[in-house]
């Protein structure tokens, strides 16, 4: 794989290639940057956050949209998964296959014909000192001369994680070996016990199921905030979870106000602030005998796209480039009707509620 002669082709076809824009030029050479650490071997698995990241692409339609017309232009080939616990699978062209035209200008020789057949014959040995930072031996070992051939290392399992993952990983390393010869202690505090924890939680009045929780989700990744960086207080970290929990805590409803029959109840709900939306139904917009208006399913022809960005499922993302398209006669679309139109009926729903407030 000549990757130089590879990126002189792409840069050459995207100068007369009228369909390319910036977005689709920085996300392939993203994509680029990801075949060349898979060794250049197709199909590689990506990952849209990353690539986004990587390409400064901040829309996911925009993501979507460069990859589908990267693919058609026969630039790349996008390989659906059949799991969204899968990652997707890219697999590049190769441009470096055509041979490069003859030239008449000849490459400048420094060395000569002698060197240029042979780049070192003689590959015996010499001394050099034995040095290392912990070490005063001043005696003399072998190393071989200029010349020898250094084989490549196969494959191991850290080149598996991402580049910035292996550098925090050794630089954590090399943090604990100072530490250690310091006699620096580790800053990363933890509980003794699952004991502990349900102490703490019983001393602030939290429920003794998010302390199991808690525990349970933290030992698994090492005490460390999404497994990379290390947890310096776990009391602090405990008082963050329980913040978090309370975010989504469900609408507690009773079993007498059932959310598919009494809307008095999610009126009520709504006008003292809680998202009652997931709990709306299309019964409930017969129920009020309301209507649907040319702005509210417009509203939902927008909502549906939302829903349908950013998955992985290759039939779903057929049904969302047909929406952005804005076709209603398309087959995709018509067959995803009954889903608008209940999408609809539950934004009318909330309009009405949102005319109740005093």
């Amino acid at each position: 794989m000549n990757y130089v002669r590879h990126l002189n082709a792409f840069f050459s076809f995207i100068r007369s290639d009228e369909r390319l824009t910036c977005s689709h030029v920085s996300l392939y050479l993203a994509l680029f940057q990801y075949w060349n650490f898979n060794r250049f071997q197709n199909p590689f698995p990506v990952y849209r956050d990353n690539l986004m990241k990587q390409s400064k692409i901040g829309s996911k339609n925009t993501y979507h949209k460069c990859i589908k017309e990267l693919h058609e232009s026969k630039y790349i080939f996008y390989h659906p998964t059949t799991s969204k616990f899968l990652p997707v699978r890219i697999s590049v062209i190769r441009l470096d296959v055509q041979e490069e035209q003859p030239t008449r200008y000849k490459q400048l020789d420094l060395f000569g014909e002698e060197i240029s057949a042979s780049p070192c014959p003689n590959n015996g040995t010499d001394s050099v000192p034995l040095l290392s930072p912990m070490s005063t031996d001043f005696d003399t070992g072998t190393v071989p001369k200029m010349g020898h051939n250094i084989k490549h290392k196969h494959f191991n399992k850290t080149e598996s994680k991402q580049p910035s993952q292996i550098i925090f990983d050794k630089n954590e390393k090399l943090s604990q070996e100072i530490n250690s010869l310091a006699g620096v202690p580790n800053p990363v505090h933890q509980p003794s016990s699952i004991t502990e924890v349900e102490a703490f939680f019983l001393q602030h009045n939290y429920p003794d199921t998010e302390a199991k929780k808690f525990f349970n989700h933290y030992k698994a990744i090492g005490w460390k905030i999404k497994g990379v960086t290390p947890i310096e207080d776990w009391q602090a970290a405990a008082h963050k979870w329980m913040l978090n929990t309370s975010k989504y805590e469900p609408v507690k409803l009773g079993k007498e106000d059932s959310p598919t029959k009494d809307i008095q109840y999610l009126l009520e709900r709504f006008l003292e602030g809680q998202q009652v939306f997931k709990f709306i139904l299309p019964e409930h917009f017969t129920e009020l005998n309301l209507k649907l208006t040319k702005e509210t399913m417009q509203q939902a022809w927008h909502e549906r796209i939302n829903q349908l960005s950013g998955t992985n499922q290759h039939s779903l993302n057929q049904v969302w480039d047909a929406y952005l398209q804005g076709n209603e006669n398309n087959e995709l679309v018509a067959k995803d009707k009954p889903n608008l139109l209940d999408l609809a009926k539950r934004i009318a729903v909330l309009k009405h509620f949102q005319t109740q407030k005093p």
